[in-house]
């Protein structure tokens, strides 16, 4: 519960630091996450999460003697921490309806237990569909040493505030 209420926290302090959006955010526009260290547990917890069974991920022998030298968060667990820090950017807010989807991701490196990753945004493109608006937003996850992670292009549904 402690870590529940902790991240409700989060999430009410960045809630209303932006509103409307969809109608605030230009093409062009960059922001930046706030960085969270991979730890061995978290990998830990996102892997049993996940149900993953690929030996890289639950044979510490296996990972050891692979390329990374252990276990690397899985691609889709660190997608699912860039979307989590994207919401705590305060960049999206009530308006906003859905991740309609992903496209062009492209995993480049791993994300290790000691890496502390975040994620820059870039506005690449809206579409005004009325009360409505389709944003695309490229992502691009590094760690601390500067190296890309992952890159991808986000769609977001929102509601419009300036129809």
């Amino acid at each position: 519960m402690e870590h529940r209420d902790r991240w409700r926290d989060v999430a009410r302090s960045h809630a209303t630091t932006v509103t409307g959006t969809y109608d605030a955010l230009d093409v062009g526009d960059t922001f930046s996450t706030p960085s969270r260290e991979v730890d061995e547990g978290l990998v830990s917890q996102l892997v049993a999460t996940g149900g993953y069974t690929h030996p890289l991920f639950v044979d510490e022998a296996y990972a050891a003697a692979s390329p990374f030298g252990r276990s690397p968060l899985p691609g889709a667990a660190l997608l699912l921490l860039m979307g989590g820090l994207s919401e705590q950017t305060g960049r999206f807010d009530r308006t906003t309806v859905a991740l309609v989807g992903y496209d062009r991701v492209r995993f480049r490196a791993p994300a290790l237990p000691g890496d502390t990753v975040g994620v820059e945004l870039t506005v690449v493109e809206k579409q005004d569909r009325g009360s409505r608006g389709l944003m695309t937003i490229e992502m691009t996850c590094t760690n601390g040493r500067g190296d890309t992670l992952v890159e991808a292009a986000a769609l977001y549904l929102f509601e419009r505030t300036q129809p």
